[in-house]
């Protein structure tokens, strides 16, 4: 065993194990389902603000803009034209999908924050191992996952009038 002192064990840029930075997010070799939940949650975040921004855009020229003139005929036929055909609703079943996930995935972080349903704690040894989630944690991801996939089924019925 090492001495905490070792000039082996102490991190520098030569043996530094972030050597990919955010790309290091996306790739898959050697990832366990707490780092693929982390992943999908900074991923979806990004993709939900992308949406929001998005919208209040398309919102703000829908009414009219700054000057609030309210909508025209132009503006109505043109968001209509944008979001009422097949592609549009794709987009919206997407939505539905990463606002679903990453709500009740956020739930998950927000009750592990709180140590609601964290395992209790136990020695580090050296070397140190990391564990995975515990066993509350994956259930509330497999339900995250399969939750946002009846959300978007459900959104496909209504959108597309019919199953898939």
């Amino acid at each position: 065993m090492r001495a905490l002192g070792d000039p082996e064990r102490v991190a520098t840029k030569e043996n530094a194990g972030n050597r990919k930075g955010v790309l290091g997010w996306i790739d898959p070799h050697g990832h366990n389902l707490e780092r693929w939940a982390y992943t999908f949650q900074r991923i979806t975040g990004v993709a939900v603000l992308l949406y929001v921004l998005g919208h209040l855009g398309d919102t703000s020229f829908f009414v009219g803009g700054p000057t609030g003139a309210g909508p025209s005929e132009s503006s109505w036929a043109f968001i209509s034209g944008i979001v009422e055909n097949s592609f549009g609703h794709m987009i919206l079943v997407l939505v539905v999908l990463v606002v679903t996930f990453h709500g009740i995935n956020g739930v998950r972080l927000i009750l592990a924050e709180f140590g609601v349903i964290l395992r209790k704690p136990t020695a580090i040894e050296y070397p140190y191992k990391p564990k995975g989630l515990g066993a509350t944690q994956k259930y509330i991801f497999v339900a995250a996952v399969a939750l946002a996939f009846v959300a978007a089924a459900l959104a496909w019925w209504i959108l597309f009038e019919g199953p898939l």
